[in-house]
Parts: C-alpha cells; sequence; structure tokens
C-alpha cells in the first residue's frame, strides 16, 4: 500500500507544481494563426460526443459522474455438485451495478492531470447462482497525466500515462464448501472471503477525427503492465482497444441530440469475477447535446465476458447514466 500511495501523492505533487505556472501564463499570440473554434471537444464545426466507454483526446476540465446496472441475457449455468452429484435448482442470473466518479483538470492548453474512481458489485438473483458464481465487488482507482501530442484543422491526437491500483474482494461459497466436504474441517487456507490487490502502470493514445459536421470517429489504445487479478500469477502485460462514431445532430442542424456507436476488446475486462481469456464490448449512447457546460446520456452495451469457471462467454447487457460538467 506504501508504493501505492507515494505514485498518487507524487503525481499529484507535480499537477501543483505546474498550477502557479498555469495561472501567471499570458495567451499566446494567435493573430497569425488560422482562424479556430475555440470550444475544446470541436474539430472543423463538429463537436465530438463524449461516452464513458471510450476516451476523448481533448484536454479539458471536466467532472463525470456514471450509475448504471447489468444483467446476463440467457445465462448458462452449471449444476452445484455435491459429492460428485449435481444438485437442481432454478437457474437465476447475475447481475451488477457499477459506480463511477472521474475528474480531469486542464493544467495547461496541452496538458491535464485525471483521477478515476470506480466500483462494480456482482451478485446473482437466485440460491443455486449464487453458490456457483459467489458475490464479487470490484474497486480500482486511477491516478494519471493526459498530454496532446499533435492537432490540426480536423484531427487531434493525445497520449497517456498513470497507474492503476484495484481490488477484487471474492465471496465464493462453493468454493468454500468443496474445502469443507473434502478435508472434513475448515482448513486455514480455505477462505470464504479472498480479497485480492493489483497494481499497474499504463500507457495510452487517443484520437479523434472529423469526418463531416455530423460525423466524428475516436481511437483509443492502451497498455497495461502488472499484477494479475489472479493469486501466484506473474506480472503480465494486458491491452485494450476501443473505436467510436459519433453523429452530432446539434453541429449539423441545431437539433440537440447525438448518438454514439463503438466497440472494444480487452485482454483483462475490469469486472469482477472473470478469467483470463477477452472480453468485447459493443456500446452506443443517447445523448443531449444542446449545452456547452454540460453532456448528459444514456449509455449502453453489450458485453461478451469470460466468467469464471464457464466455458462460453456470456452475454451481458448494461446502461449507465452518464453525467459529465466541463469548466
Amino acid at each position: 500500500m506504501a508504493r501505492i500511495h507515494g505514485l498518487s501523492l507524487a503525481l499529484l505533487f507535480l499537477s501543483l507544481q505546474f498550477a502557479p505556472a498555469t495561472l501567471s501564463q499570458e495567451a499566446p499570440d494567435t493573430s497569425s494563426a488560422p482562424a479556430r473554434d475555440p470550444r475544446v471537444g470541436v474539430l472543423a464545426g463538429h463537436e465530438f460526443i463524449p461516452s464513458s466507454f471510450i476516451d476523448d483526446p481533448f484536454v479539458r476540465t471536466f467532472l463525470r459522474t456514471g450509475l448504471g446496472f447489468g444483467s446476463t441475457i440467457n445465462f448458462v449455468q452449471p449444476p452445484v455438485i455435491v459429492h460428485g452429484k449435481p444438485i437442481k435448482g432454478p437457474t437465476g442470473d447475475l447481475m451488477f451495478a457499477v459506480l463511477d466518479f472521474e475528474f480531469q483538470y486542464a493544467i495547461r492548453s496541452w496538458l491535464g492531470v485525471r483521477g478515476r474512481l470506480d466500483v462494480t458489485g456482482r451478485m446473482a438473483d437466485e440460491t443455486s447462482t449464487l453458490v456457483t458464481r459467489g458475490v464479487t465487488l470490484f474497486s480500482g482507482f486511477e491516478l494519471g497525466w493526459v498530454f496532446k501530442a499533435a492537432e490540426s484543422e480536423r484531427a487531434i491526437l493525445s497520449g497517456s500515462v498513470g497507474v492503476k491500483n484495484s481490488s477484487i474482494t471474492d465471496v465464493y461459497l462453493q468454493r468454500f464448501l468443496e474445502g469443507i466436504i473434502e478435508s472434513g474441517e475448515i482448513l486455514p487456507g480455505n477462505n470464504l472471503v479472498v480479497t485480492t490487490p493489483t497494481l499497474r502502470g499504463t500507457v495510452g493514445v487517443r484520437a479523434a477525427y472529423m469526418v463531416t459536421r455530423l460525423t466524428g470517429v475516436t481511437i483509443n489504445g492502451n497498455v497495461d503492465y502488472g499484477e494479475s487479478m489472479t493469486r501466484g500469477e506473474a506480472d503480465q502485460w494486458y491491452y485494450s482497444l476501443s473505436a467510436a462514431f459519433d453523429f452530432n445532430l446539434h453541429s449539423q442542424s441545431g437539433v440537440p441530440l447525438g448518438f454514439v456507436l463503438g466497440g472494444s476488446t480487452s485482454s483483462a475486462a475490469d469486472v469482477a469475477g472473470v478469467d483470463g481469456r477477452t472480453a468485447q464490448t459493443v456500446f452506443g449512447r443517447i445523448s443531449y447535446t444542446g449545452a456547452e457546460q454540460f453532456s448528459l446520456g444514456l449509455d449502453m452495451a453489450y458485453n461478451y465476458i469470460p466468467i469464471r469457471g464457464l466455458e462460453e462467454k456470456q452475454n451481458f447487457l448494461s446502461a449507465v447514466v452518464d453525467i459529465r460538467l466541463f469548466f
């Protein structure tokens, strides 16, 4: 824990060192530069729509909160096995709740510091599913930097670096009962509740391109290195790739409505109770785009997630109410 707090405090200290210089810095002379839209998040007249499923490359100050839920669709569950005999019971669904909080502060026009906290809880709605799948709680904190690398009239490219500290608390009843049956007693290593902390470093690339005044495309790529969510495994490399198209009717016709459609793939899904296989997501958003000071939208996703102990990836449907305030 000491190294986690040390990294976080070091990044925060560097952020505070930049802030005074920002307040006293004079605006650069742009009289010879071509006319540009002064609003952050706008390229060549197209205003990009943010989404909780993909990071945009714009360096700006904002506060974001997300609250959502999800559930399996046609969940395939193996039966509970006790002494080699299956115990039949009603098949339930896996459900999870999501709470997300993020703050980004633009220290300069090209440099920002950001922090993110997210919590995901997963449980089941039937006893048999609760026994075989257990209850899990995922919590994660990320602290890092985002910096603008290049910008033109129609495109922008940014990078990001940071650290991720996360923890999974797993209440796995079937594993606990099987240990008691095999040994005839509760051994020290047979714990009902297991907590696994992880620490990773992360670097990423973000890009956005204005296709038309109506349409823009955003692309993300991230690489992490660090501890695994499975106890006993060595440090590993992880990746995630995301791409999304947004359609802002407000930029085109003045109608305060916008849509996002995209997809992602990841080698380490940040969802409690998964194994080491890749996870895929198809996501979309319906957003109100009539205000410059905030963004309000409903993010929806169809997830293909590898659940621990199941051969086939399970289908999840999730929805998140995303609110973002710009300063």
